[in-house]
């Protein structure tokens, strides 16, 4: 099942010249960073081990032609458990991948350090906020399968 995505979008604008009205297409803008895949369900039996929480991941794209610095960014499930980014720079076009247990943290694989999973195998939302708590991203799966592309 694909997950389901909220993107920002533009308005309809209407410019009005001589009287007479012009209304642009309303287009959905791709939002600076997105949720690109959501591993919620690891393989295997999930025994809490480190590395059946490291198979469960979510994965952020940077979708601009600038690096941008996520410390201070969040992410969230509908249960409240929030992962907070450090110092991060996300290279333009580039991807990080946030791991539910722990580990050493390089510039794509980042570790929430949790000794529980974060998302729920039969339904969920992670939530993409920026230092404002703006939503900028979402990503929504139901029952079935063990991942969603976003």
């Amino acid at each position: 099942m694909n997950g389901k995505r909220v993107l920002l979008g533009l308005a309809i604008v209407t410019a009005t010249t001589a009287g007479v009205g012009i209304a642009a297409t309303a287009e959905a803008a791709t939002p600076p960073l997105t949720f690109t895949r959501v591993y919620y369900n690891s393989p295997g039996t999930d025994d809490r081990s480190n590395a059946s929480l490291n198979a469960e991941y979510f994965k952020l794209t940077n979708n601009t032609s600038a690096a941008i610095q996520l410390a201070g960014w969040t992410v969230r499930d509908k249960a409240n458990h929030v992962y907070t980014f450090k110092s991060t720079a996300l290279a333009a076009k580039a991807s990080v991948y946030v791991h539910t247990g722990k580990g050493s943290d390089t510039a794509t694989n980042k570790h929430w350090g949790s000794g529980n999973y974060i998302w729920n195998n039969d339904g969920d939302t992670a939530t993409l906020k920026n230092t404002k708590a703006t939503t900028i991203d979402t990503c929504t799966w139901g029952r079935t399968g063990s991942a969603t592309n976003c």
